[in-house]
């Protein structure tokens, strides 16, 4: 079986070329790079470099024409809390624990409630020790580099009785693919599945280590504290929304902080700074419903990494949902394509 060997590199924010290569030939294994001392501090950037989710949005992209309305309904309806997005898992709590799988870790035979399972799910590496966020969502992100793909999990619970992983939800999506739920009819890879409606497991957070490399290169999910739309737009490809509101936003809906707001001149926490500045490239979409806006933080202690965040929640909140400093891009804008 051929090998295809990727150079290592001291933070490796790597683009998946080894992967693409894998493509040309029937069968494959990448080879990951060399390990840093501390293998937790790796970065990599799931996804093509033209896809949704890691195509930076022009100065001069179109705004959406009920924006102002949006803006409104999101910052006063009830469960806006305060109008703002927070840091879930700053103090813990709702973040989103995230794990490496690599060779050695066990395999498991994942069961899910849901209708839809992944076949990948049937051998499963979750590293030993790995546990899912302590939440009512018991939420979960693996990345397998050498096998291709992220998994996402919600109500993931271990039974360690039967030494057995099962999960409400399931979500995977291939590293070296657009990123795209098949379901959308844009997706470039078949296998690309699940029961997150459109979500995938690597942008459902911000990573630590992305944060501590200084760059976040990729749009974020956040859920919405005010009801969102039973409507959905791309790459969405379901809405958990009850509202028939004109004005409550469909999941899928993309908002970024203003190119004309001046992020540098704001006394912003460090590590809030980094997330602010991707939001303002990249924006957030709307990928769920919650009891506050909030946008899941990697939780590192869960991971047992002890807690590495700094940052409070109410970090971004200097920064509220407003015509002053947010914009809400059309629905099913593109910025990969251009419109």
């Amino acid at each position: 079986m051929p090998i295809v060997r990727v150079p290592p590199r001291t933070a490796w924010r790597w683009t998946l070329l080894g992967m693409a290569a894998c493509l040309a030939v029937s069968s494959c294994t990448v080879q990951p790079p060399a390990r840093d001392p501390d293998p937790r501090l790796q970065t990599f950037r799931p996804f093509t470099a033209d896809s949704w989710w890691n195509t930076p949005i022009p100065a001069d992209a179109p705004s959406n024409p009920d924006a102002a309305a949006i803006l409104d309904y999101m910052q006063t309806v009830p469960q806006s809390g305060g109008g703002c997005v927070r840091l879930a898992g700053a103090n813990n709590g709702w973040g989103q624990p995230v794990y490496r799988a690599a060779p050695g870790d066990p395999e498991y035979d994942v069961t899910v409630a849901s209708a839809v399972r992944p076949p990948e799910l049937a051998a499963l590496r979750i590293p030993a020790n790995a546990q899912s966020a302590p939440t009512s969502d018991a939420a979960m992100t693996v990345f397998d580099v050498q096998k291709g793909y992220v998994v996402a999990l919600t109500g993931a619970e271990f039974d360690a009785k039967t030494r057995s992983w099962s999960a409400r939800g399931a979500t995977v999506t291939y590293l070296a693919s657009n990123g795209l739920h098949v379901g959308t009819g844009a997706s470039d890879d078949p296998r690309n599945s699940g029961s997150h409606r459109g979500n995938n497991g690597a942008v459902m957070m911000a990573e630590y280590d992305e944060v501590a490399a200084g760059t976040i290169d990729h749009v974020l999910k956040v859920a919405s504290g005010p009801e969102v739309s039973t409507r959905f737009v791309f790459p969405m490809v379901g809405s958990d929304g009850a509202s028939t509101s004109r004005t409550a936003p469909p999941e899928g809906l993309r908002f970024r902080i203003k190119p004309s707001v001046d992020i540098g001149a704001w006394d912003l926490n460090p590590q809030a700074r980094i997330i602010a500045q991707a939001l303002q490239t990249y924006g957030f979409y709307i990928g769920d419903s919650g009891g506050v806006t909030a946008l899941k933080l990697e939780n590192t202690e869960a991971a047992g990494r002890g807690q590495l965040w700094d940052v409070p929640a109410t970090a971004l909140c200097g920064l509220p949902i407003s015509t002053q400093y947010w914009d809400v891009l059309p629905e099913g804008y593109r910025p990969e394509t251009g419109g």
